[in-house]
């Protein structure tokens, strides 16, 4: 009895070690280190890649959340909107450039990303000046700029505004484009409707 007893737990201990290797070479196959898993601010990570804007990672890391995400949906749209143009070129069409699409280009290419240093500006300099208030020692020091410091996070807020309100044209006028990009291809397939229902 004592033996079956010895011979089970060997197979128990047997099979826990290989099933345990057998787990580990398991996730080293799929590219996972076990117990390596480690949790990352998202500040931390690196903002992601642009398809048409001309924006580099520094200029996207320090922007809050909303700005990023309004960034990454005109991105999306510029690029549907290149795709568009692109395959009517590939079509044999010779599309023409609209005053619209015109301002769009400039406004992605060169004016968004002025905008968007003007603003990293503003927030890196009140920044400083936070730091230089919670370094100040005396009370009437402290006490002093705390209109000031108001006036900065307001000045902050209203640059925030107006950049969010900025991107929000700019899409507005991607969707537009895009827009008229499908009812373009719309009325080319009723023309050719009609031209075959005249046959």
């Amino acid at each position: 009895m004592s033996v079956l007893i010895g011979v089970g737990a060997v197979a128990v201990l047997v099979a826990g070690y290989v099933g345990r290797k057998g787990w580990l070479a398991f996730h080293r196959a799929v590219g996972i280190t076990p117990g390596t898993l480690k949790y990352v601010e998202p500040s931390q990570l690196p903002p992601p890649p642009m398809l048409q804007l001309t924006l580099v990672s520094d200029q996207i890391k320090g922007l809050p959340p909303a700005i990023v995400e309004q960034l990454l949906r005109i991105d999306g749209k510029a690029d549907i909107f290149q795709q568009w143009r692109n395959d009517a070129i590939k079509a044999g069409q010779t599309p023409m450039v609209s005053e619209d699409e015109f301002m769009i280009s400039k406004l992605l290419q060169s004016r968004l990303p002025e905008l968007i240093e003007n603003y990293q500006r503003i927030a890196r300099h009140e920044d400083l000046l936070q730091q230089a208030t919670d370094r100040a020692s005396t009370a009437a020091y402290n006490n002093r700029q705390v209109s000031s410091e108001e006036q900065i996070s307001e000045t902050k807020a209203q640059a925030l505004g107006l950049l969010l309100e900025v991107l929000i044209k700019i899409e507005t006028k991607l969707d537009s484009l895009l827009e008229g990009c499908q009812s373009e291809a719309l009325q080319q397939m009723q023309v050719m409707q009609r031209y075959l229902d005249q046959r």
